[in-house]
């Protein structure tokens, strides 16, 4: 088998099918073995050389020489165990056989011999590798993403806040988007209908109305505020209409857009958004930029500025139509809901030079004054895909609802977020503990005045729109 085959090989084919042969008692026998044997090799070189008529140089090769030597002893040992039940051996068994031809062929044939179990424990042994490499690719990832959230931590949040393996909140891939830039989106069309910018963001006017101008105040820790009311919306806050769905699928188009019909005329009614972004990704606008929509109520974020009491004043809202319990296919937002999140996001952004501290979500922002209770409304309270949206993980900054107020949760708060709070809460109490200890108060004493705090500051931005 290490000899290099000659120009024309079919002598050597000849004289090894022949040394085979001899092992056949009766001649037609033999005859036939030669025949067959001798006629599918022919066909076989034709066959390739055939293919390799533009690649006359892999004929030169060793591996071809190989391939063809093979594949004759393949066929030798076939056309053998095909005529063994027509023929005696002469006191030759089939080891005997076997033990002529070189060890590659009696390798091959053995290959062959085996070729169902070989391929079985082939398959079951690519698959081991398959999900050892899954696992050591999802290892890996976890692994560097921790250690670069440990390293950097997150542009918005405070110093030394960083990722932890109790952090299960989805976030979806957004390498694939272009990064935000404010300078790349302008409008480039106005009509009386809609808007169309530079990004690709189209906004429907169809549905726009007007409620009240913006006016609102910044807060500074401890509760000082600045002298003068704010006009110029400072965020986003980010919601899930709630209402009911229908599978999304082509069979459903008409009820779906019936649906998001009437959710917009709610929205309308009620001035509940500044903006609706349906399923098929289409982009209304409903309460203008300039107005306040009743979204946040009684909310709390806060920014390197100060800190923002009752949003609806000071951020913009923008509703998705879905719910927070994802329907059976694992849906929660459509592709077309991403892309326009994310295009409505860049154009907001643009517009009024907001800060990527303040996109945040509803449910990380709601409160309850009444019983101190953080994510009164739990929409987005987990889950938002922050970075398909180009933003920063939330999730992982210390809310100031609870640094700065000492508002709390509960039991009925662990359930709407399935047992676990996200991780910025842990930072911000460990925040407001720290401030109680400077302070030389109770963490109840301490509480209690926060609480104070946050109602004199309520009603302060209430009495300003109510003078408007």
């Amino acid at each position: 088998m290490s000899q290099t085959l000659p120009p024309d090989p079919t002598a050597y084919y000849s004289r090894v099918v022949e040394s085979y042969a001899h092992f056949f008692d009766r001649p037609e026998v033999r005859l036939r073995f030669l025949k067959s044997t001798l006629a599918q090799q022919a066909a076989l070189r034709a066959a390739l050389d055939e293919k390799l008529t533009r690649l006359e140089f892999i004929k030169k090769t060793y591996l071809y020489d190989q391939l063809l030597k093979v594949w004759l002893y393949h066929l030798i040992f076939r056309e053998t165990r095909r005529l063994l039940p027509s023929v005696s051996w002469r006191g030759h068994g089939l080891l005997s056989l076997r033990s002529r031809a070189p060890l590659t062929a009696r390798i091959f044939f053995k290959c062959y011999q085996f070729r169902t179990a070989f391929f079985a424990v082939s398959a079951a042994l690519l698959a081991v590798i398959v999900f050892g490499v899954y696992r050591a690719a999802a290892w890996s990832a976890r692994y560097v993403n921790t250690q670069l959230t440990e390293r950097y931590g997150t542009a918005s949040g405070p110093a030394g806040a960083t990722a932890t393996q109790d952090h299960v909140f989805t976030q979806v891939a957004a390498a694939s988007l272009p990064d935000y830039s404010p300078e790349k989106v302008w409008l480039v069309e106005e009509k009386d209908h809609y808007e169309r910018y530079s990004n690709g963001a189209r906004i429907l006017n169809d549905y726009a109305t007007e409620t009240r101008p913006r006016s609102y105040y910044i807060f500074k820790p401890g509760g000082e505020r600045e002298p003068e009311a704010n006009s110029k919306p400072v965020g986003i806050v980010y919601h899930t209409s709630e209402s009911h769905l229908v599978p999304f699928n082509e069979g459903n188009s008409e009820s779906i857009e019936t649906r998001t019909r009437g959710l917009v005329e709610y929205v309308r009614k009620n001035s509940s958004y500044n903006y609706v972004i349906d399923r098929f990704g289409q982009i209304y606008r409903v309460v203008r930029d300039e107005d306040a929509a009743n979204h946040a109520g009684n909310s709390v974020w806060a920014d390197a500025r100060g800190v923002y009491v009752g949003l609806n004043e000071s951020f913009l809202g923008v509703c998705f139509e879905t719910t927070m319990s994802a329907d059976a296919s694992g849906e929660r937002l459509t592709e077309a809901q991403l892309v326009s999140g994310r295009l409505l996001t860049q154009v907001l952004r643009s517009r009024f030079q907001i800060d990527d501290a303040n996109c945040v979500t509803h449910g990380l922002v709601s409160v309850n004054p009444s019983n101190m209770r953080v994510c009164f409304h739990h929409d987005w309270a987990r889950d938002f895909p922050f970075s398909a949206m180009g933003l920063s993980d939330k999730y992982l900054v210390a809310p100031a609802s609870v640094s700065e107020f000492g508002f709390t949760y509960d039991e009925e708060t662990l359930g709407k977020l399935g047992g676990r709070m996200w991780p910025g809460v842990a930072q911000a109490e460990q925040e407001f503990e720290r401030k109680a200890g400077q302070a030389k108060l109770k963490t109840e004493e301490m509480r209690q005045r926060g609480r104070e705090q946050y109602r004199r500051q309520f009603d302060s931005q209430r009495a300003l729109r109510a003078e408007e």
